[in-house]
């Protein structure tokens, strides 16, 4: 088996504790989509809704827990792999929750969990945050994790450049009016990779929160391989290796890239009084 196949499922949860028709309707996606692909992908707090900032006690899970055992049986019905973002509880106090993307296996069992490295806004007063970035190696391929707002930190993505990943997977809730940042930074990060892009966004709104959907998989040019519009809808992309050999020989940065993560030196240029600048010369 290889995970070729990757299927970004841009998804509307309902705001609010899974229990409330939202693990039903995501498990009827894996099994739904299941048959066409080796990994399914969906958005950042997708089991809830991102809005759960003021209800965190009710809607962050253990694992294991209700959703992971009922999307990890979705997940082994339909032998595919799942990537799910939700709110994660270390332990039954309550305290220590995280936003999290996590990895349940083709026996649905959970084997990997990524927590959130850059919190955004409101969510540093209700998140942890994570202390690295995070590859998975499954079946022959390499991916990075990511959530959101990582995207936007290119050290995150160095730390994936220099692991070698295949593929940098961003599951999301991306604002409407952050737009742009979205459809800019995602090919740079195929770029900088060498790398596929898979970049998985939110559908609908809450409140006055629109999101951006746009859901986009890019290859390791850093163009765009296949894009969704607003609304929910389901991303199918294939990845090949012959593809990320062909971007590596065509641009090199993969062997040329310094194995040290540099540091800038500074230094500090002062006017010097006695000297007139050059402009006033005569």
């Amino acid at each position: 088996m290889t995970v070729e196949r990757v299927a970004l499922v841009q998804f509307d949860p309902t705001l609010g504790p899974a229990d409330d028709g939202t693990l039903e309707r995501l498990c009827d996606r894996v099994r739904s989509v299941g048959g066409t692909a080796d990994l399914i992908v969906f958005p950042e707090l997708a089991t809830t809704g991102y809005s759960i900032f003021d209800q965190i006690e009710a809607c962050a899970e253990s694992i294991p827990g209700p959703t992971t055992r009922a999307i990890g049986a979705a997940a082994a019905e339909a032998e595919v792999h799942v990537l799910v973002g939700m709110a994660v509880r270390a332990d039954d106090s309550g305290d220590d929750v995280t936003n999290s993307a996590v990895w349940i296996d083709r026996t649905g069992t959970v084997r990997a969990r990524y927590d959130k490295y850059q919190p955004w806004g409101d969510e540093r007063s209700a998140f942890g945050s994570g202390d690295r970035p995070l590859v998975v190696s499954c079946e022959g391929w390499t991916f990075g994790l990511q959530i959101c707002y990582d995207l936007n930190f290119p050290e995150v993505s160095a730390a994936f450049a220099r692991a070698g990943v295949d593929a940098v997977v961003n599951v999301s809730a991306w604002s409407a009016p952050m737009a742009g940042d979205w459809d800019r930074l995602l090919p740079a990060r195929a770029i900088e990779n060498g790398a596929y892009v898979l970049g998985c966004n939110r559908a609908g709104t809450e409140g006055d929160l629109e999101f951006y959907g746009r859901s986009t998989a890019y290859d390791p040019d850093g163009s765009v391989l296949d894009r969704l519009g607003a609304d929910e809808d389901v991303l199918s992309a294939h990845l090949s290796k012959a593809a990320l050999s062909r971007e590596r020989e065509r641009n090199p940065m993969r062997r040329d890239r310094r194995p040290e993560s540099p540091s800038a030196r500074r230094v500090a240029i002062t006017p010097d009084d006695s000297t007139p600048p050059p402009g006033n010369r005569r």
